[in-house]
């Protein structure tokens, strides 16, 4: 599978000749993972099912964050390569920021993770 990089502010990225970077095999697939989670429900035209009930469930204020976890689990797990995914969390900031790590493991063995 290939996929086109992001940036870190999820722009595409150039290589030094200004050609699109293309990644390929389980890095491909980890940025999979992180755009699938990032997601909202509605949001792929073509697949209104996919993505992650920001709106109605986790953005509310008295949501478990064990919610969340579970759904970004589930979105990991509807990329085609992941064979599993969990996703660990720290405790929201009075902000309500959230963050923590997804950890994946690929059809092939092979393991990484994304921090967000």
């Amino acid at each position: 599978m290939k996929t086109l990089s992001l940036s870190n502010d999820w722009d595409l990225e150039l290589d030094s000749t200004g050609s699109l970077v293309v990644l390929s095999d389980n890095t491909a697939l980890l940025q999979d993972v992180c755009s699938a989670v990032q997601t909202w429900l509605g949001e792929v035209i073509y697949d209104m099912s996919q993505g992650l009930p920001y709106d109605a469930d986790i953005l509310r204020s008295d949501v478990d964050i064990s919610f969340y976890a579970s759904e970004a689990e589930e979105a990991a797990m509807s990329v085609p390569g992941v064979a599993a995914a969990t996703c660990h969390l720290t405790n929201p900031t009075p902000e309500r920021q959230l963050s923590g790590i997804i950890l994946v493991t690929f059809d092939d063995g092979g393991t990484s993770y994304a921090q967000f």
